[in-house]
Order: structure tokens, then C-alpha cells, then sequence
């Protein structure tokens, strides 16, 4: 077959349709991407002018964003100061209502309290005093013929012994704060201390009894004077207490006496035993309740 054959013309006219449709095709590439410039064979010059615009709007946009999300933090704590703006007016609103109330509590009861003996600034509690009381019993004299008072050399009762306290003694006991000291028939050795002991009838003195009384409620408690046994409470608390049987007693003089120094509600050594304490006040001690109604 053989090959076709174009005139100029119809050469001519065939180029322009050629370059009409390529044309054709930029025109729409155009308007598809909205640009006038698409790639370095467009506008070398112009493309690469445009890249770089197109990259500083990108940067510009970023920046932008950030500027937003600062302008939202801030806004943010603006609310937070407004919110505590608003708490701090209300306290100092309760502030000055409470500053013009004259008394911001009701009394529920009120007390007083007469001064505590040796109270200070490190011990509120004070300490107790007490005034010693004493006791003198009755004056006794020995068995002798002559009888003269009996001293602490005075024998309790002995067939040997002149000096004697009694021709005969009763067995019993004598109880001091407590303590038991135990009158004991016959003879045998003297034994007693803090808490209580026996003394023997045949081989005792009224020293025995005194000393004895001395080791259970403490030094100088029991003395003879004149014949009569002298009791003294000291200054504790805890005083003395004396009783035990009513023949030992009377035998003694304790059953009748003279007292001083004590509180009204003491009597003197009687057969029974009473108490025979100082006077004094107690003030607070540690563990006391004070209850406000």
C-alpha cells in the first residue's frame, strides 16, 4: 500500500489542530489544579517562585496555630484568676461579718476555783500539805509495889523482870496501817519490821512495841513520854491507823487520850482503831475529772 501523501496545506492545517489540542490540554490542566504554573516546564522561574510562597504560608499557617492554642491557655487562666478572684471576696465577705459580731460564741457555763497550794507555772496540780496530828494516850505506870511510868526499858510481863508492864498479858495483836504485830505467848526472840512481826510476852518491852510501830508507819511515830505512849500521824497522807485487841490497847493507855491537830472527822485511838491523820486540803491530783455542764 502505498504511503499517503499531504499537500502543504492539509500539512499546515494538521500542525495547528496538533498544537490547538495540546493547548487544549494545558488550558484544562489549568483550570483542573487552579494554577498557572504546574511544574519547571510551565515557568521554571515562575514554579519555584511559587513552591517557596507556598512554603512560607505552610510555616505562617503552623504559627498561626500555635498562636491559638496560646491564646486558649491564657484564656483559660484568666478564668482560673476570676474564679479565685471570686472566692478570695467571699472569704473576706465572712471575714467581715464575723468581725462585726461582738461575741462569736454563746457561754455554756462558767467556774471559778479557789487557789491551789504549791501550784506553778510547770505544775498546775500543786502538791498536797498537810498539818501532822498527834495523839497522847493515858499515862501507865509498872507492876511494882511503888509503881512508877513505864519507860521502853519496861518489860511487857516477866516473873524475872521487876519492871513490868502487867502481872499478866493477853495474847492478841496489834495493827498498825494494816500491819499485823502478833503477841505471842511465853518467850523467844523479838522479830518485826515494815510489815508487821511477833513479839513475845515473856521476853518483850514496851520499846518492842514502840520500835515496831516506828517500822511499820515510819520513824518517830510511836514515843514514850511519862509514861504514856505519844502517836504521831506525820505529815503524809496516808496518817496512821491503829487498832488490834481492846485488853492490849487498854493495857497500853490507847484507848483514851488527848488529840490535837486533827481534822474533825478523827476521834482518838479507841479500843477498835480509828484513824489518826493530819489535817490539810488535796488539791487536783493527776486522773481527777472536772466535767462542765
Amino acid at each position: 500500500m502505498s504511503g499517503i501523501v499531504l499537500s502543504a496545506a492539509v500539512r499546515q492545517h494538521l500542525l495547528a489542530l496538533q498544537q490547538t489540542a495540546a493547548n487544549l490540554a494545558t488550558t484544562q490542566n489549568d483550570l483542573s489544579t487552579g494554577k498557572k504554573v504546574n511544574s519547571a516546564l510551565d515557568n521554571p522561574t515562575n514554579f519555584f517562585t511559587a513552591q517557596g510562597l507556598d512554603n512560607r504560608a505552610s510555616d505562617i499557617s503552623n504559627l498561626l496555630d500555635g498562636i491559638s492554642n496560646g491564646v486558649q491557655v491564657l484564656q483559660a487562666a484568666n478564668t482560673g484568676i476570676t474564679s479565685l478572684e471570686s472566692l478570695v471576696n467571699q472569704a473576706k465577705s465572712i471575714a467581715d461579718q464575723a468581725l462585726q459580731t461582738s461575741i462569736g460564741y454563746s457561754t455554756k457555763s462558767q467556774f471559778t476555783s479557789a487557789a491551789i497550794t504549791g501550784a506553778t507555772a510547770q505544775n498546775l496540780l500543786g502538791t498536797t500539805t498537810y498539818t501532822a496530828g498527834s495523839f497522847t494516850g493515858t499515862a501507865v505506870d509498872n507492876n511494882l509495889a511503888s509503881p512508877v511510868a513505864i519507860t521502853s526499858a519496861t518489860a511487857l510481863t516477866s516473873a524475872t523482870h521487876a519492871d513490868t508492864l502487867a502481872a499478866t498479858l493477853a495474847t492478841g495483836s496489834l495493827v498498825v496501817n494494816g500491819q499485823t504485830v502478833t503477841f505471842a505467848a511465853g518467850s523467844g526472840t523479838n522479830s518485826y519490821g515494815a510489815t508487821g512481826g511477833t513479839i513475845y510476852i515473856g521476853s518483850g518491852t514496851v520499846g518492842d512495841i514502840t520500835s515496831a510501830i516506828n517500822d511499820i508507819a515510819g520513824s518517830g511515830t510511836a514515843t514514850i513520854s511519862s509514861g504514856a505512849i505519844v502517836l504521831s500521824s506525820g505529815t503524809s497522807s496516808t496518817g496512821l491507823t491503829i487498832g488490834g485487841t481492846s485488853s492490849i490497847l487498854t493495857s497500853l493507855g490507847l484507848n483514851a487520850g488527848t488529840s490535837s491537830g486533827l481534822g474533825t472527822s478523827e476521834t482518838a485511838i479507841a479500843a477498835s482503831g480509828t484513824n489518826l491523820i493530819g489535817t490539810g486540803s488535796t488539791p487536783l491530783a493527776s486522773g481527777s475529772t472536772l466535767t462542765i455542764g
